[in-house]
């Protein structure tokens, strides 16, 4: 239903290469979808195609959600390859904390009413 709704108000999403360091810099189109979960769905396979060590080779990725009027455009999502051996930043180096670890705000923060 999300999908018809979406599809029905005119939205689409674009998934679109690009340069990492020069975001602005679009290596074209990719793929359209009707939804989100279609267009990141094509997202990891093109990645996992053309850049199966993620090695670099596609430098950034990124689906726009592209409404009805031409100026609505917003970007939903977004690779970036990073350089690191092991094809992903470390989220403690990135949020500033485990993310994986973490289990929600500390209960004694938040006093019973």
């Amino acid at each position: 239903m999300a999908e018809s709704q979406s599809h029905a108000a005119g939205q689409s999403y674009a998934v679109h290469e690009s340069m990492k360091l020069h975001p602005g810099l679009d290596l074209g189109l990719r793929h359209t979808a009707d939804s989100f979960e279609d267009a990141s769905e094509f997202a990891f396979e093109f990645l996992d195609e053309h850049d199966p060590k993620r090695e670099g080779r596609v430098s950034a990725l990124e689906i726009v959600r592209v409404g009805p009027e031409p100026e609505s455009r917003e970007t939903v999502w977004r690779y970036e390859y990073n350089g690191s051996q092991n094809g992903h930043q470390d989220p403690r180096e990135f949020w500033g904390f485990d993310v994986n670890a973490w289990r929600g705000p500390d209960r004694a923060a938040y006093p019973a009413q």
